[in-house]
């Protein structure tokens, strides 16, 4: 490969990789797999051009070091165990363990984060979109059966202080949280694991087990139509907003 090629490699590959994670939200679902297998061709080339113009430049092997840094990276800073502190400053963990994990996703990855009277409370999230469709109260999300409340990873709520979360005492750490959405009322779930994927089916009975406490919140609809799920930061509490659906999750320090 020569220092032409290699320079129009990297500029193609480029472009793809970063067109597959702008367009990957409107991928219809029987497409992901595909667009993901073009996705990870175009990064082996990406590296392979890398590393033949850091080659030129240093040692080989300090050239595949480089590379290999590179693409392992967004793995390891998303993968390694953290404390909670330093886990609401870092990126959203993400379950590698799950073949989903590895795949361009139509549903990506959001987080807000809340200050309830002490160091900051992080909320990671996938966020599903309408496409047209009605989801809550629909065949996708009906009411009165369990709900992984966004997508891919389960919602996982980060925070290194007792919290509160509609009246349920929840401890430091990483706590998962699922839902059973109703037309007027929805019942909150907040549970320990967050190691498994966020899909109904994977609320096993060694899941459910490590269940904190469930509570009930009332629902209400807004004349404001939200696309994609969202959570946002209010008074006390964390907003679910998707549709026309709200749901008011209060949310505080613990006592000690």
């Amino acid at each position: 490969m020569t220092p032409a090629s290699a320079r129009r490699a990297i500029l193609l590959s480029g472009v793809i990789l970063v067109g597959g994670l702008w367009i990957a939200p409107s991928i219809p679902s029987s497409f992901v797999l595909p667009a993901s297998v073009v996705w990870y061709l175009a990064l082996a080339v990406l590296a392979r051009a890398g590393y033949r113009v850091l080659a030129a430049w240093m040692p080989r092997a300090v050239a595949g070091l480089l590379v290999l840094l590179a693409l392992t990276a967004p793995v390891l800073l998303t993968a390694v165990p953290a404390s909670t502190s330093l886990s609401a400053q870092l990126p959203c963990r993400r379950n590698w363990g799950w073949l989903p994990t590895w795949l361009l996703r139509s549903s990506p990855m959001a987080s807000v984060t809340l200050t309830v009277g002490g160091p900051p409370v992080k909320v990671c999230y996938g966020q599903p979109a309408l496409h047209g469709r009605t989801m809550i109260g629909g065949p996708r999300v009906p009411f009165g059966r369990l709900w992984r409340t966004g997508a891919n990873e389960p919602t996982t709520i980060i925070s290194s202080i007792p919290l509160a979360i509609a009246g349920v005492v929840v401890p430091a750490g990483r706590t998962a949280l699922y839902t059973v959405p109703g037309p007027e009322t929805w019942e909150i779930i907040l549970n320990r694991s967050t190691a498994q994927w966020g899909i109904e089916s994977e609320y096993t009975d060694a899941v459910k087990a490590q269940e904190i406490g469930r509570a009930i919140v009332p629902s209400e609809t807004s004349e404001a139509n939200f696309e994609r799920l969202s959570f946002t930061a209010g008074d006390n509490q964390l907003i679910l907003a998707w549709g026309t659906t709200r749901v008011r999750i209060p949310i505080s320090a613990a006592s000690r």
